[in-house]
């Protein structure tokens, strides 16, 4: 027993035990999209949104909604799911040039250009996805984004009945080629670990909604 209280304790203070602090995020009604996201703004000055359906299923495999509104001279940014940037779902946008901006799902095992990650799709929804004059805006469904993993390393599971650590990144330097998702990009210039309250981000008809998007 006392074995068992000096982990929790030690878990306690490294941050991993759930509902530990308050959240980083806030709620944010999209006018535009009709949603209803979790968002968060970095000190580079880039807002990071997530919306999740309204329930969620029981095996808490769901398609989420990710947005990402970035000033223009920013190379790229980053969003990972599982709170690192290593061994779960990332997404990397950047604008490609004056009108387009591109969003790539990728999955990080170094300190690398991440490769592709054939296990969680964007499909960037024409509905909130823009860019003006100083910012670009998309977003973005993912489906392969709420839970990963596979039978021998065990599974991580989004689960708005828990506070969720996420992480972005970004760089000032643009990717190699804009134009393509598979491109290559250089190590972020900063990156941060914002505690999300995700039951702040619920949808109801979320499949509706975001099918007319």
């Amino acid at each position: 027993m006392q074995l068992i209280q000096s982990v929790t304790r030690v878990a306690a203070l490294l941050g991993l035990a759930r509902r530990q602090f308050d959240a980083d995020s806030s709620v944010f009604e999209d006018s535009e999209t009709g949603l209803t996201f979790a968002s968060y703004t970095s000190d580079r000055n880039i807002t990071f949104r997530v919306a999740i359906p309204d329930p969620v299923p029981d095996d808490k495999i769901f398609d989420t909604v990710l947005q990402v509104v970035a000033p223009k001279d920013v190379g790229w940014a980053g969003w990972a799911w599982g709170g690192s940037m290593t061994y779960n779902p990332l997404a990397v946008a950047w604008a490609n040039g004056t009108s387009g901006v591109v969003v790539t799902s990728r999955i990080a095992y170094g300190y690398f250009s991440p490769p592709e990650n054939p296990d969680a799709k964007y499909t960037v929804l024409k509905t909130g996805t823009h860019v003006n004059a100083t910012h670009f805006q998309v977003t973005a469904k993912c489906t392969g984004c709420s839970r990963w993993g596979d039978n021998d390393t065990g599974f991580t599971e989004l689960d708005p009945a828990y506070q969720s650590t996420m992480a972005f990144a970004y760089s000032n330097t643009p990717v190699d080629t804009p134009g393509d998702e598979a491109s290559n990009f250089g190590i972020h210039d900063s990156l941060g670990h914002p505690i999300f309250d995700l039951s702040k981000a619920k949808n109801a008809d979320f499949a509706a909604k975001v099918e007319k998007l």
